[in-house]
């Protein structure tokens, strides 16, 4: 196999070289390096000009993008109240959880915090209450333990689940022989 993958390059070397050498009917070379030169340079500049014009392409879009976020946070009036003096308050509550505000936690110290208006992104609160549900499909028994490899009670109960599963199947083998055998 590495012969003939030698043998198949040599050839195609060959095959290649051959080009410079061999002759059109008009008397010119099949492949000579002023065309290759030629060839490559119209390539390239072909190559600039679609990579310039989507790079045009690409800026004209952020700008028009970065326009319409602008104009978007200037005309909302939450924007600018939530902003407008620059101000935000927070406060860590028992769980060790931060909160942010534009107004002070009346039963908790809070620390205030000026924020730039540039700066800030305003995005919709999430619905978080769903993470505080306990599915009904989970079964939080005792019994059940799920396997890991930091719990040594698991992988006990694991060997012990497969050496009965491997005394189930030689009892079966066993009736098996003894089935075929009458």
């Amino acid at each position: 196999m590495k012969y003939f993958t030698y043998l198949a390059i040599s050839i195609m070397v060959i095959a290649v070289i051959s080009l410079f050498y061999l002759k059109k009917p008009d008397g010119q070379t099949w492949l000579s390096a002023s065309l290759i030169s030629n060839e490559s340079q119209q390539v390239k500049e072909k190559v600039i000009s679609l990579s310039s014009n989507a790079l045009d392409q690409a800026v004209q879009g952020v700008k028009q993008a970065g326009d319409q976020i602008v104009n978007r946070i200037s005309d909302e009036p939450a924007a600018a109240n939530a902003t407008s003096n620059g101000k935000i308050f927070k406060w860590q509550d028992e769980t060790g959880q931060w909160h942010f505000s534009d107004t002070p936690n009346p039963h908790a110290k809070s620390i205030e915090v000026t924020l730039d208006p540039k700066d800030v992104t305003i995005i919709a609160a999430e619905d978080t209450s769903i993470l505080n549900r306990i599915p009904k499909t989970l079964n939080t028994s005792s019994e059940q333990v799920i396997p890991s490899v930091f719990n040594p009670d698991s992988i006990k109960k694991l060997f012990q689940d497969t050496e009965n599963v491997k005394q189930k199947l030689e009892k079966r083998n066993k009736e098996i022989n003894n089935l075929s055998a009458l």
